[in-house]
């Protein structure tokens, strides 16, 4: 036989071609028969992001739709606008991990429409950070999520479609269900896990005419990372990650997901990787595995280190932003927030990534009633008895602060025991040492605020106002960490406990006194002449932070409510936080730390208080009172920091002066 070998490399291309086009065809023609009109789609995780778009673009193919999601407002808001645009759409409050919910809200979804055509099991989210930081919980919370959850939905609605003989499952895994990568070993374990049930249930269900679909996207811009999880070093592992999920070349438009995606609904694909640099990791990853994870070793090697940060606690994106992220770098993926509910947007923020508060009013449905607590009476300095009054100026002249403390006023209920403490605990804040350390604690807290903190507010102070608020701030930054070593070394003492050792030390030079006027505190009663919002905010204070008086830092700040209205309500939602809460406990250490130094040798012992109150019984209410002081200066520390970094800040962004 003749070969003409001149024409093969012809005939090769020619049937190199006609295989292409035919699969090409192939695509075409199946995604074009199976028609999404009338059809009825459940989408897990449909209130947001990816979820969001992919109801859209469903919605304008004429499918009726059922959404569920853990938040009843997003729902809410995402039922309104698909309803908006024409759909028929169910909305569903449900925990996808609690499989009796999930079942409930399929048989609620059968209610309305009938049958369940389509399932998409989107619900997901992130865990990012390193694996020392990473619990049980983490990975448990991950497989409760990306793999309890898509086989629950599926078992419930596996009967009807099993009945038809007709269905088809969506569920959309992640190329980290393909490669691990570092510092996200939860998430990736937890989605190796879906890709293996999504791909082990097509082959089993394809018989019943079930066609099953794994999606394996790579980097999507939602907005995602704003509700992610983040461990170690939040702000950073943010920063990366949230970039990352907005450059351009890196991650794909959620619209540019959910159109292949639900193509390759239509057409029954076994699965789809979405983005070329996924397409690349996972083709890489098969050829060349053991290469490809040393090489993201060596990645791991650039990501944040495990020490440091918030370690083992949790924070949401939303609570580590940084000046990396959000920032121009991260605009595409701040624009998709936006867009797809992942945020909510507020009118005059400037890049929707939080909110701002522009003078907030409390209303009486935001603060509720103060419970019934013992009163604390704290003593007028100038009702006092000429020997407490040298007391109460003894106190401020030692400890250089230019108001009387309320612990003070509160011990001066019982005169004996108040001068007994300044007599012992005198000497020690005289000296050196003392002052020292409560300067390195107050260091230690502007350290570490200055890395999270950024004020969520917006308002306008004038010059002078701001002036005379930062001096009596400083006021307090100076005085708070002094008091808060002073109650540990009572509390201690108290208790038995002799603090410090005796010796010699080096005591102050020279006076610590502030010279400026003594700091102008505002009472319950006067506060309603300066604003109507004041006493219902002074009963805020006490509910949030558990004391039955309001302490002279509020008392001081509430001559400028436009300042603390608004400054108050957003350190109610810092309260919130991880490291915030890790900071007020890192503050207690360092006091205790810095009480166990004292010296000369501070002890009051129980017998010798007893001994000289008219009523004995009382000592219990002194220790309640100690107790009580020595448990809220940590937070009021921190607080006044917050208030300080909001008015520097403030004052750059918004301050004016006027003439």
């Amino acid at each position: 036989m003749n070969i003409n070998y001149q024409i093969l490399p012809t005939f090769t291309l020619a049937i190199i071609a006609a295989l292409l086009t035919s699969l090409l065809l192939d695509r075409w023609w199946r995604e074009r028969i199976y028609n999404l009109n009338g059809k009825t789609v459940l989408i897990t995780g449909g209130s947001r992001g990816l979820g969001l778009v992919m109801a859209r673009q469903l919605i304008q193919a004429g499918a009726r739709l059922a959404i569920c999601a853990r938040d009843p407002e997003e729902l809410e808001r995402s039922r309104l606008e698909l309803e908006q645009r024409g759909g028929e759409v169910l909305a569903v409050p449900c925990d996808v991990t609690d499989k009796t919910q999930v079942e409930q809200m399929v048989q609620q979804v059968r209610d309305r429409f009938g049958v369940i055509d389509i399932l998409i099991n989107n619900a997901g989210t992130d865990f990012v950070g390193p694996m020392d930081v990473m619990t049980l919980e983490d990975y448990d919370d991950a497989m409760k999520l990306h793999f309890w959850a898509p086989l629950y939905t599926t078992y419930a609605v596996l009967p009807e479609m099993r009945e038809r003989h007709q269905g088809r499952i969506v569920n959309i895994s992640s190329i980290g269900g393909k490669v691990v990568f570092p510092h996200m070993l939860p998430y990736c374990a937890s989605k190796f896990a879906l890709t293996g049930l999504s791909e082990g249930m097509r082959t089993e269900l394809a018989k019943e005419g079930i066609s099953v679909t794994t999606v394996c996207p790579g980097f999507i811009r939602t907005g995602a990372p704003e509700n992610a999880t983040f461990k170690g070093q939040h702000r950073k592992e943010y920063a990366w990650f949230s970039i990352s999920d907005s450059l351009p070349l890196l991650s794909m438009s959620a619209e540019g997901v959910a159109r292949k995606t639900i193509a390759a609904l239509k057409r029954g694909d076994a699965e789809i990787i979405l983005s070329l640099p996924a397409q690349i990791a996972a083709r890489y990853h098969g050829l060349f595995p053991g290469l490809n994870t040393n090489l993201l070793s060596l990645v791991n090697w650039l990501l944040p280190a495990a020490s440091g940060g918030i370690g083992t606690e949790r924070a949401l994106g939303k609570d580590s932003h940084s000046f990396l992220s959000p920032s121009w770098l991260t605009y595409l993926g701040n624009r998709a927030a936006r867009r797809n509910n992942t945020i909510t947007v507020v009118e005059g923020n400037g890049n929707g990534a939080k909110q701002q508060v522009v003078e907030p009013q409390p209303t009486p449905e935001t603060i509720t009633a103060v419970p019934e607590q013992p009163q604390i009476q704290l003593i007028q300095p100038s009702e006092a008895a000429p020997e407490i009054q040298a007391c109460f100026n003894d106190i401020q002249d030692t400890l250089g602060i230019p108001w009387i403390p309320a612990n003070w006023r509160a011990y001066a209920m019982y005169p004996s025991v108040m001068q007994l403490f300044w007599q012992r605990l005198k000497p020690a804040m005289q000296t050196e040492a003392f002052l020292e350390d409560a300067i390195a604690i107050t260091e230690h807290v502007y350290r570490d605020i200055n890395d999270w903190y950024q004020p969520g507010y917006q308002i306008e102070v004038e010059q002078a106002q701001q002036h005379h608020i930062q001096q009596e701030l400083n006021a307090f930054i100076f005085g708070n960490p002094q008091l808060l070593i002073q109650q540990i070394a009572l509390s201690k003492t108290l208790a038995g406990e002799v603090v410090g050792q005796d010796g010699s030390v080096d005591s102050r030079h020279g006076t610590n006194a502030y010279h400026h006027h003594q700091i102008q505190l505002i009472d319950e009663q006067s506060a309603a002449e300066i604003s109507p919002e004041i006493p219902r905010v002074y009963q805020d204070i006490k509910q949030t932070l558990g004391v039955p008086i309001v302490n002279s830092d509020y008392q001081a700040l509430a001559r400028w409510p436009a300042f603390f209205l608004a400054a108050w309500l957003d350190i109610k939602l810092w309260r919130e936080r991880p490291e915030y809460q890790l900071l007020v406990q890192d503050v207690v250490q360092k006091a205790e730390e810095a009480a166990s130094r004292l010296s000369p040798a501070v002890w009051v012992g129980e017998r010798e208080v007893r001994d000289i109150l008219d009523n004995p019984d009382n000592f219990e209410q002194i220790q309640q009172m100690v107790q009580m002081f020595k448990d809220i200066l940590p937070e009021l520390i921190v607080q006044n920091a917050l208030f300080h970094f909001g008015l520097r800040r403030v004052q750059a962004m918004t301050i004016t002066n006027r003439e």
